[in-house]
């Protein structure tokens, strides 16, 4: 179900509009792309190798996320801080994250490897 969703979304944008988030994405976004050691149950001791693979721009900008949720799916998180403008977020993780990485990734300049790696991962994977 979520890969016809990423499907789906794709084939809705424009060049135009892969080449904004890119640019976008250069500026503002961060790439996560990193192992590390954690408990998948509480009651079980044994920790594991887990990856976190994630896409996200975040900034006090609403109708810019606004526009990355409309074009790309997913949803807005809000993070209120005392005494500042209120920030929001957009993600996109794993999979989801591989979709728009193939996407982005031809255009972005300053994210480009971190890109590719992720695209990378989910190609030696299948």
């Amino acid at each position: 179900r979520t890969e016809r969703k990423a499907r789906v979304m794709v084939n809705n944008i424009t060049r135009d509009s892969v080449m904004y988030l890119a640019g976008l994405f250069d500026g503002e976004g961060c790439v996560t792309y990193k192992k590390y050691w954690d408990r998948k149950r509480k009651d079980r001791p044994r920790k594991y190798y887990c990856w976190r693979i994630a896409l996200e721009i975040v900034m006090t900008d609403k109708p810019t996320i606004q526009w990355c949720v409309n074009n790309f799916g997913g949803k807005i998180y809000r993070k209120p801080r005392k005494g500042h403008k209120m920030q929001y977020r957009w993600r996109k993780s794993f999979r989801s994250a591989n979709e728009v990485a193939k996407f982005i990734a031809p255009f972005a300049v300053t994210k480009q490897e971190k890109l590719l790696e992720i695209v990378n991962h989910y190609v030696n994977q299948t």
